[in-house]
């Protein structure tokens, strides 16, 4: 590290936080100090990936965090299962943590675990115990904020538990999404991950209108679709849940961050809007960040990169207002069927909020789901008027 250095203080030791605190210590050009709230980076998350989501040099830079690897998965709905021969990739963050921590370790970032912060500043940053810690550079990485005004769509939300079986399973590849469950409260589906033949992850996921969430009820659902798969439950390793906001209006590229933190991850719109999956971005702004010589260039580097995916996120906000505003809850299922339907390289760019405008129209055009008409998809894709956001 040279004299002189420019100093990043991160907030935030999730992901996304960590990935980029990550990216600049390896790269050996400024001093790092990163804030966690907890006492251990990462939080009880699980991320997962396709390949064809990262570049070689991202899946490089990823290389010994990645939990498990499978190289193909499938979905499953009322008219048939699907298995689609693209590699998939999870990160646990149990594991995450420790190697995350000895990696900033052996590369002189400077981790405050337990820090609690008050207020965030563009060059400073507030704890809760009245000390300021400085910097040029403050990069905000706490997580999704409230929706905003004028930027509602709905929410996936879901509740995992990862199990032990007491013999094999019937799972080898994960099942990404099993739509031929009973529906309820929108769009609800089944996600299992398996990590071995005995232990694996099963969430109950929703794509729903409202945020609320019956965690003892998905709780339930799961133990009885387990069993019904012929899973004998040994015991549960642990529990996770979230509600993620989907946003279907706004802008979509963050307002200039001069004067103000630079935000990333969820908090700064750096996540795909309709399916939640918030690693490709976070690698991507990671490594952004960490090419900058400057202030004004890290800056200048997360605006780009957000300038760049400004059509992916409109079209995102676009699909998010045909489920949530323009389809009933009752058609929202076979809206996401016909989806697993395109060719395996529309689905892949989709993921990787690479589609091309050919894509686009693949997803859009046909026959519109059941329960709307072509007037009402027209009128879902007319601009709409800017509004004010709180």
């Amino acid at each position: 590290m040279t004299a002189g250095a420019l100093h990043y203080v991160i907030v935030g030791g999730g992901l996304a936080g960590s990935l980029v605190a990550l990216a600049l210590g390896e790269r050996g050009r400024a001093r790092v100090t990163l804030l966690e709230q907890d006492r251990v980076l990462g939080g009880n998350h699980t991320w997962s990936f396709h390949d064809g989501d990262l570049e070689r040099e991202e899946h490089q830079f990823l290389a010994g965090l990645v939990s498990c690897r499978w190289p193909r998965y499938q979905v499953k709905f009322p008219g048939g299962a699907r298995v689609i021969q693209s590699g998939y990739a999870t990160i646990e963050s149990s594991l995450f943590a420790p190697l995350v921590t000895a990696r900033l370790g052996a590369c002189g970032v400077a981790l405050r675990l337990d820090t609690p912060v008050a207020q965030v500043g563009a060059t400073e940053v507030r704890l809760r115990d009245g000390s300021v810690v400085t910097g040029d550079v403050v990069i905000d990485a706490r997580g999704p904020a409230l929706p905003v005004s004028g930027a509602r769509g709905g929410y996936q939300k879901f509740v995992g538990l990862e199990i032990e079986l007491r013999a094999e399973g019937p799972w080898d590849v994960p099942l990404l999404m099993d739509g031929s469950v009973a529906q309820q409260g929108g769009f609800r589906f089944i996600y299992v991950l398996p990590f071995s033949r005995t232990r694996l992850l099963i969430e109950d996921t929703f794509y729903a209108d409202e945020p609320e969430l019956d965690v003892e009820a998905s709780e339930r659902a799961i133990a009885s679709y387990a069993q019904a798969a012929g899973a004998d439950v040994a015991r549960v390793v642990r529990r996770e849940k979230g509600v993620l906001p989907l946003p279907s209006a706004g802008d979509s590229r963050p307002a200039s961050s001069y004067g103000r933190p630079l935000a990333v991850g969820y908090r700064g719109g750096f996540f795909h809007p309709v399916t939640g999956y918030s690693l490709p971005l976070a690698v991507r702004a990671a490594r952004a960040i960490a090419g900058a010589r400057t202030a004004a260039e890290a800056r200048a580097a997360v605006e780009a990169l957000a300038s760049t995916l400004e059509p992916q996120q409109r079209f995102g906000h676009l699909l998010n207002r045909l489920t949530f505003e323009a389809l009933p809850a009752a058609a929202r299922r076979g809206a996401f069927e016909r989806f697993y339907r395109l060719p395996s390289p529309t689905i892949a760019r989709f993921y990787a909020s690479r589609s091309t405008v050919t894509d686009r129209a693949r997803m859009l055009l046909g026959r519109p789901p059941a329960g709307i008409s072509w007037r009402g998809l027209l009128g879902m894709c007319l601009p709409r008027p800017q509004q004010e956001l709180s």
